[in-house]
């Protein structure tokens, strides 16, 4: 007693005893402490021994009847003891000197539960039994340990467990600060948040105070009445939705989280409630071990012991482990509900995740302003009740649910600077990889969208479905959960990794068709890649993988910027050409861009769109012409021609595209329009000819693997007759060739080469084709034909149109007029050529009915007469006469220039008629006579022929009445001239 003179001064009877009690550790004297050890019993047995009780509590002993002695209870012995219990079960209600000495009899009492009579007695039997699952003594042990447990959770001190093992951390940490060490009133949430953020920081925790903190972080877990603040607020919900709270195990905590997150306003627990139930599951630290919550504990443990066996608890080790897992088949549905469960309070505040928290809190508030101490709690004075506000109480947009979506933005920030370093960059990843399949877990979206889920969504529940639903309903969102699906689909484009359907779906294909996209993905590289493959058989085959590709494809649709690489490559250029109208979607902003491609190649001008911005344009136009789902406008004006012509075609690859294209003579004017425009973009640029390049893949790389993608289709026809060029790359080929002859808007080349010829000699023809959507039938490059004899047309357009010359000639088809015209006769006098063998044989045949005059139809004779005077300009515009002729050709005439052959061939016939092979003679007798008769056509020398011509061209109508109206102006100015002379003579 010398050795503590706080207990010398004592007078008050009892006060003494209790003094020193409270000094225990103080007492070195064994023989002393085991003296007062015996005397404790008797002391806390009754209130009136007690310092300061009878004073300080005499006023709640009256109010709350706990000082008179029970009934049933009178013959027993220490009955006063039923004060102290009865006033430490209404702790909250007392004044606060009152239950200062509560709160300190009860951590007195810690030290050996023979001291808490109550206890004891209610206990004995089960601390014999010492079997945590089963209850004894009608639940009387239970209920005096849920008393000691309120008691702890008022005042740490009350567990002497905590307070030995944890006594230096506590210290070392200043875990009391401001509080004086008299103070009977730090709650054990204080305390374990405390010692938990100096974990988080890295600081030395000794073994046996982090297994009493588990054991405490598990005992808040297990009973909701331990959380006075979640007991008040949420009563209401406990009796709505929790069976009345009756629950035990952590049960009714569960239930309340499920309650939590449910899109169903009138199964939704109140905003005040899941503020608290968020604080109670951040001080029991839940996210950082799994072993903290006994529902997740005992319904994850199988799965635990099967997949997860090799991580240790703690840091989370073991919930990153269930998280990744959460998809396999052998998660147990009870097991997913409470990871789930869990996860949706550990989403909304970054700091729960321990492993995130470590390696993003420099970033997190050098970028997001968030606060760098994982303890953020404000404790007032205890007088006041020693209240805390925490920031999940700051408002409706809690500044800690900010934090990972403010990280997220900045993992893929143009700046270096503003980026986020690479450790955390890899976490926030991992993190929202884990969280992509779930809405719930995605505040910033279910905050905003909660009406929406309800509206459009309310039967989409499986992983991912929710998200999908609300990027398909994107249009009908409200602007607010519009923009914050539309920022998560832009992430999604760049990390493919968000999209859980893709990442289950395609797991098994990635590896095989994308193992060399380097990971993780962080520009869209990989979606890319698999857009690349989804024709491919392996992708075609894993049909819900292709259908979640195409899904984002057409989702990809609705903006641009969900293409990450078309919209770094060409914001600038949409910003600059693309403004007035604003485009509504990316279908708007590839129009744009390609009409402005379209035009500079028309105009021969410099591009004006970048050259990145064209690469990225390509590979958007092949997606749209790969299928039509991907091309609205195709869709929208060409719905009924599909239905009527294609219904048969299997949709992708550019199959529907190529039917309306085989089609175009029956289509109507809009869709014709529309099909002619992607004709166009395809002829352009041949490497967005989807039928093209995967028909001719193996051909490309063989004959024209250093060639520009521009430049395919030039190479291809180059080299199509070549003896193992593929057939159905040639038929392709052909194809597109028979297309360049209908219209000089489809044929690059030629139109580049003779603008100004065009301009020159088929004027009003070329004012036709620039007021016409659709092709000029080849018009204008008949009248290029025309130019050919009389050697007008400049050398690098005649180079062009001879070649066009010749192949019409070897392939009829290739001849649109000749098609319109001629068709009667085909049918009739050269029906055994229509199978078209590509070699000359049905032009040849109608040259020769048309010498012998067998012609019928006058639209075919006058066009057979122009195809055969254009076949003067040179030997090799005629592959027949070339063909029978080559020999004597290379023989007699191989000085001469270009266009001189055929003159110089009928000079040796005239000369040496027998210098020649026979059958090169005939052929060249057979021309001159073609020669002549069709020269008597071509250039009329009689009223007779003029009139016979009229009446058999195809454009006789406007002739006539051009014709008509000229001498109709003649006579109406003959007479008015007539007149006026008479008038003239007569006043004369």
């Amino acid at each position: 007693m010398q050795n503590i003179p706080a207990c010398k001064g004592q007078s008050m009877p009892g006060h003494t005893i209790s003094c020193m009690t409270e000094k225990m550790d103080e007492i070195k004297d064994e023989r002393c402490r085991q003296y007062l050890l015996r005397l404790e019993a008797i002391v806390f047995s009754d209130y009136r021994l007690v310092e300061n009780m009878m004073n300080d509590c005499k006023e709640e002993i009256a109010n709350h009847s706990c000082g008179r002695v029970q009934v049933s209870q009178e013959g027993t012995p220490h009955s006063q003891g039923d004060t102290i219990e009865c006033l430490s079960t209404k702790v909250l209600d007392l004044r606060p000197a009152c239950r200062k000495q509560i709160l300190r009899l009860a951590e007195l009492q810690a030290d050996d539960f023979h001291l808490d009579r109550a206890l004891f007695f209610a206990c004995r039997e089960d601390r014999e039994k010492f079997c945590e699952k089963t209850r004894a003594g009608e639940g009387r042990c239970v209920e005096q340990m849920t008393r000691r447990q309120k008691l702890m959770v008022r005042d740490y001190q009350v567990s002497r467990g905590l307070v030995r093992a944890c006594r230096s951390a506590i210290s070392e940490n200043q875990c009391r600060r401001g509080l004086g060490d008299q103070n009977h009133d730090v709650k054990l949430s204080h305390i374990l948040l405390c010692l938990e953020d100096a974990e988080k920081k890295g600081k030395d925790i000794e073994r046996a105070c982090q297994e009493e903190m588990l054991t405490h972080r598990k005992m808040l877990m297990e009973d909701y009445q331990l959380s006075p603040d979640l007991l008040v607020d949420c009563s209401k919900d406990i009796g709505l939705f929790c069976h009345d709270g009756i629950e035990t195990g952590g049960r009714t905590l569960h239930c309340l989280m499920k309650h939590a997150h449910s899109h169903n306003q009138q199964e939704t627990i109140s905003d005040l409630c899941k503020r608290r139930l968020q604080e109670t599951i951040k001080q029991s630290d839940a996210g950082e071990d799994w072993r903290a919550d006994p529902v997740l504990y005992e319904a994850c443990y199988s799965m635990v012991e099967s997949n997860c066996r090799a991580y240790r608890g703690g840091n989370a080790r073991v919930l990153r482990c269930l998280m990744q897992h959460l998809d396999s088949p052998e998660m147990p549905t009870a097991c997913e509900a409470a990871l789930l469960e869990i996860q949706y309070f550990v989403a909304r505040d970054w700091r729960m995740d321990p492993v995130l928290y470590a390696a993003c809190s420099e970033n997190a508030e050098r970028l997001c302003g968030a606060r760098r101490s994982w303890f953020n709690v404000n404790t007032s004075s205890p007088e006041l009740g020693g209240k805390r506000r925490f920031e999940s109480e700051g408002g409706k947009k809690s500044k800690v649910e900010q934090v990972l979506p403010c990280l997220f933005r900045y993992v893929y920030h143009p700046s270096p600077k503003l980026r986020l370093n690479s450790t955390c960059a890899e976490e926030v990843q991992r993190v929202m990889q884990e969280r992509a399949a779930h809405v719930d877990l995605h505040p910033e979206i279910e905050r905003v969208c909660m009406g929406e889920l309800g509206k459009y969504c309310s039967s989409h529940t499986g992983p991912g479905e929710e998200i999908a639903c609300l990027q398909d309903n994107m249009e009908m969102l409200e602007r607010e959960c519009k923009d914050a699906v539309g920022n998560y689909t832009e992430a999604e484009a760049k990390n493919t990794g968000l999209n859980a359907q893709l990442t289950m779906q395609c797991a098994s294909v990635i590896p095989q068709v994308c193992g060399t996209v380097p990971q993780p993905d962080t520009d869209g590289a990989l979606m890319e890649c698999l857009i690349r493959h989804k024709n491919t058989e392996l992708v075609r085959n894993t049909h819900k993988c292709r259908a979640v590709i195409e899904h984002f494809q057409l989702l990809a649709l609705k903006d641009y910027t969900f293409s990450p690489k078309f919209k770094e490559s060409c914001q600038v250029d949409v910003a600059k050409f693309c403004g007035r109208p604003k485009p509504k979607n990316k279908a708007d902003v590839i129009e744009c861009l390609s009409t402005q491609v379209r035009d500079a190649v028309l105009s021969d001008d410099r591009h004006k769109i970048s050259k990145a911005c064209r690469h990225q344009l390509r590979q958007q136009l092949m997606q749209r012409h790969e299928s039509i789902k991907l091309d609205p406008k195709l869709q929208r004006h060409c719905s009924n021609e599909v239905a009527k012509y294609c219904k048969d075609v299997t949709r992708g690859r550019g199959a529907v595209l190529e039917c309306l294209r085989q089609n175009k003579q029956n289509l109507l004017s809009e869709c014709h329009s529309v099909v002619f425009l992607r004709e166009e973009e395809e002829q352009q640029d041949p490497g967005t000819d989807v039928v093209l390049v995967s028909t001719c893949k193996q051909m490309i790389q063989q004959y024209c693997y250093d060639i520009p993608a521009e430049q395919y289709l030039s190479c291809l026809k180059k080299k199509k007759s070549e003896l193992n060029f593929d057939p159905m790359c040639r038929q392709v080929v052909v194809r597109r060739m028979v297309e360049q002859t209908t219209d000089v808007r489809l044929n690059p080349d030629l139109y580049q080469a003779c603008r100004r010829d065009m301009a020159k000699f088929c004027s009003e023809l070329v004012e036709q084709m620039e007021l016409s959507s659709t092709e000029l039938n080849g018009k204008l490059t008949e009248c290029l034909k025309e130019q050919l004899p009389t050697k007008k047309l400049s050398a690098t357009c005649k180079v062009q149109v001879l070649t066009m010359a010749r192949s019409s000639a070897l392939d009829y088809n290739m001849d649109p007029i000749l098609l319109t015209n001629c068709k009667d006769d085909m049918n009739v006098l050269c029906h055994d050529y229509l199978n078209n063998d590509g070699r000359g044989k049905m032009e040849e045949c109608l040259k020769l009915h048309f010498d012998t005059g067998g012609l019928q139809s006058e639209e075919c004779k006058i066009h057979i007469a122009h195809v055969i005077d254009t076949q003067r300009a040179d030997i090799h515009v005629d592959p027949i006469l070339n063909e029978a002729c080559g020999v004597d050709d290379n023989k007699y005439c191989e000085g001469k220039e270009k266009g001189q052959h055929l003159a110089c061939l009928l000079d040796v016939l005239e000369r040496n008629p027998n210098g020649l092979k026979d059958d090169c003679s005939k052929k060249l007798r057979d021309r001159k006579e073609m020669f002549s008769a069709a020269y008597k056509i071509s250039h009329l020398k009689s009223i007779e022929d003029f009139v016979n011509h009229v009446s058999a061209s195809p454009e006789r109508n406007y002739i006539l009445l051009v014709f008509v109206t000229a001498i109709g102006i003649i006579f109406v100015g003959g007479l008015f001239c007539g007149r006026a002379q008479t008038l003239q003579v007569a006043q004369g």
